[in-house]
Parts: C-alpha cells; sequence; structure tokens
C-alpha cells in the first residue's frame, strides 16, 4: 500500500533512485526530467514536514542537500558523463557513500532486521557526508589545503576527521529512522 504521508512520500524519493539509473538508461532527456521531478517531490515532502513542525527548516536542508547529492552520483555515474573519481576530490566519493548508505537502510527495512551496530555506522556514514557535503568551497579548500602530504597526496576520505554540526547530525538520524522504516 502506497504512503502519501510526508514521511512516505520522503521515503519514495529515496527508493525511486534505481527507477532513475532505468529512466537515464531508456533515454537521457527522459532521465532529466525523472531526476529534477525527484528533486522536486523530495522538496515538496521536506516542505510539507516543515510545516507541520515535524522537522526543523535547517535540518529539512541538510536533508534536502544529501537527497540532491545523491541524485547527482546517480545521475553522472549512470549518463556516460565523465565522472572521474581522482583523489583530490571527496565529493564522489561521499556522494556515493550516500547512495549506499540509503540503500543499506532500504534493505534493513525490508528485511525488519535491525542490527543496531550496522545501524549505528549507517548513520555515522551519513553525518560524515553530510558535513562533507554541508561545507561551502572555501571550508572544502582549507580542507583540501591543511590534508595534503608534501607528495602531493590525501587521505581517504574515511580517514578525514569532519567536525559534525548538529543539524548535520540530525539530518542523518532522522534519514535513518526515515530510511529504515523506524
Amino acid at each position: 500500500m502506497r504512503d502519501d504521508s510526508p514521511r512516505g512520500r520522503l521515503r519514495s524519493c529515496w527508493g525511486r533512485l534505481d527507477w532513475l539509473v532505468q529512466q537515464i538508461e531508456k533515454d537521457l532527456e527522459r532521465g532529466s526530467k525523472a531526476r529534477y521531478q525527484l528533486v522536486a517531490d523530495h522538496r515538496a515532502a521536506l516542505n510539507d514536514l516543515v510545516a507541520a513542525t515535524e522537522l526543523d527548516a535547517s535540518v529539512a536542508e541538510h536533508v534536502q542537500s544529501a537527497f540532491v547529492e545523491a541524485v547527482y552520483h546517480v545521475w553522472h555515474s549512470n549518463a556516460m558523463i565523465c565522472y572521474e573519481i581522482s583523489q583530490s576530490s571527496y565529493h564522489p566519493v561521499s556522494r556515493g557513500q550516500l547512495v549506499q548508505q540509503a540503500n543499506l537502510l532500504a534493505e534493513i527495512a525490508q528485511s525488519g532486521s535491525f542490527a543496531s551496530e550496522t545501524v549505528a555506522l549507517a548513520q555515522a556514514a551519513l553525518e560524515r557526508d553530510i558535513a562533507f557535503l554541508s561545507l561551502s568551497p572555501t571550508e572544502i579548500e582549507a580542507l583540501y589545503d591543511k590534508l595534503v602530504t608534501p607528495s602531493g597526496r590525501y587521505p581517504p576520505f574515511d580517514d578525514v576527521d569532519l567536525e559534525v554540526m548538529p543539524q548535520a547530525a540530525e539530518a542523518a538520524r532522522f534519514l535513518v529512522e526515515l530510511l529504515s522504516g523506524q
């Protein structure tokens, strides 16, 4: 049965990332329209939650940003557009992890098996991804400048110590609950 509540519509948007891949594979124009529609549907559902005072507007912005980044990753990974993962950019890694965590949480919800350790790891990964993707371009440049070694290398994204602001942590917690069906 379809859940038309704002939370149900949000969950549906995250669950339709595979559908987006199918639309892209059929036709890029069709995929592009699907991409923009998913983002708009997600925003509308979040706006409904904020209007009903079920979610703080600043947390909703982090949730929307995470979804836009996940959609961007799916689009660029499947639209045969150059999306090179370089050592000097954590964006593709972080976006990819967002999609992986969303898929993991959906699997948890379908299986009904809530291993608290797995859910905690998913939440920690989401917190890191949201924290990184919330940085301004200036903050990202400063982070890269701080992390680069004399040989021009960067540590793996998972080894980077990022400050997770309260809104990013709350957005990750919200997504864990939403996507795992808790």
